[in-house]
């Protein structure tokens, strides 16, 4: 979607290689998404993103066995806010910008991952996608009747308000699906599409699965 903030870099301008961070989660454009850099590898990824184009390449793991440990497309995330903490950790706060796949992974420096990133076919990332009315109120219907079937309490005024893209794509980080759902909402080409696969795993999904603001489980 759209970036909110005017300072994003645009479209054309993205750069050719990316840090990479290996995260049990799936951001999306216009998803906000905390995280703390702790370990050395993660305080000297962060201060490398801070010194150049502040953006942070989110990818999620593959299941053990596969041929490649991390899936091939990810998404990119612009350092917004970040607060350094007296125990020497930071506080990031990430909005997604745009979804990449990896074309090849480069040598580790300072002990961190880098890829070189294909943003191609991404272009739509940075366009606000309108949807029928009818199908927002459908969606909207079908999430307001799992979350009450479920009794979780949520802030339907700011979601009603929302942009329909920035109420899916900041879904995905808060509902605690497998990695490989979050996968394919991740890759889904279009809003559209990600309400419709959302609402086949409302219907699939008995258990709740409403994650809060628990952050992810970092695994790098």
């Amino acid at each position: 979607m759209k970036p909110k903030y005017p300072l994003t870099q645009p479209f054309e301008k993205l750069p050719r290689e990316l840090p990479i961070y290996v995260l049990e989660n799936a951001l999306l454009p216009g998803g906000e998404l905390p995280l703390t850099a702790s370990q050395p590898a993660e305080l000297s990824m962060f201060l490398d993103a801070l010194k150049s184009d502040q953006l942070l390449g989110l990818i999620q793991p593959k299941e053990s066995g596969s041929d490649n440990d991390t899936y091939r497309i990810g998404c990119a995330g612009r350092i917004r806010q970040y607060r350094e903490r007296k125990d020497g950790n930071v506080n990031i706060m990430l909005s997604g910008i745009c979804r990449y796949r990896i074309v090849e992974e480069l040598p580790v420096e300072s002990g961190f991952r880098r890829v070189v990133a294909d943003w191609t076919g991404f272009q739509q990332d940075y366009q606000t996608q309108d949807v029928a009315p009818a199908d927002v109120k459908d969606f909207m219907a079908k999430l307001h009747n799992y979350f009450d079937r479920h009794q979780m309490q949520v802030d339907w005024d700011a979601l009603n308000k929302a942009h329909i893209e920035e109420v899916v794509n900041n879904l995905v980080l808060v509902l605690n699906f497998t990695v490989s759902e979050k996968q394919l909402l991740l890759e889904a080409p279009s809003v559209q599409d990600r309400m419709e696969l959302f609402i086949n795993l409302f219907a699939e999904k008995q258990a709740p699965i409403w994650a809060g603001e628990q952050q992810a489980n970092r695994v790098n």
